[in-house]
């Protein structure tokens, strides 16, 4: 017996197609039953200009946004009572945020400098250190959970 000759099948079309837009190279896929959206746009990250000295600061620590737009902070349950939770930065927050970074990045340079100047001063200034934060180390929680509720509202993520 002899076999006919097998006859191949048209391949199905593909399901992308590239196509060029503005020196762009764009993807669309064809059994999408809608029709392709526009390309996202990258947003930058804004700044307002009266916060442009602790703004930076905030956006490259804080990148995650809720739907409104508003910064995310994840909280442990370390150094928060209420944590973990998620809250939702408000503008004054954010600038609350931003002035203590500010602030630490200022002591931390002073301590650098005490300490290139001559380590001796700087033994002084850790033993007060150490013993102030085991002073207050029974109520830091409550303490960080208030500043905490003052930047924002509690949010899902």
């Amino acid at each position: 017996m002899a076999r006919a000759p097998r006859q191949m099948s048209k391949p199905p079309p593909p399901r992308y197609k590239i196509v060029e837009r503005d020196g762009r190279l764009l993807t669309i896929d064809t059994w999408a039953t809608q029709a392709p959206d526009a390309p996202p746009q990258r947003r930058a990250d804004l700044i307002a200009p009266g916060d442009a000295l602790g703004a930076p600061l905030v956006a490259a620590l804080f990148r995650v946004r809720d739907a409104q737009g508003r910064r995310l902070l994840t909280t442990s349950p370390n150094w928060d009572r209420k944590g973990p939770r998620v809250i939702a930065l408000s503008s004054t927050g954010e600038r609350r945020i931003a002035a203590l970074g500010l602030l630490s990045i200022g002591v931390m340079l002073v301590l650098l400098l005490v300490a290139l100047i001559d380590l001796e001063w700087l033994l002084p200034i850790v033993v007060v250190v150490v013993v102030l934060a085991g002073a207050i180390s029974s109520s830091r929680t409550s303490l960080v959970t208030r500043w905490l509720d003052s930047l924002g509202e509690e949010t899902s993520r």
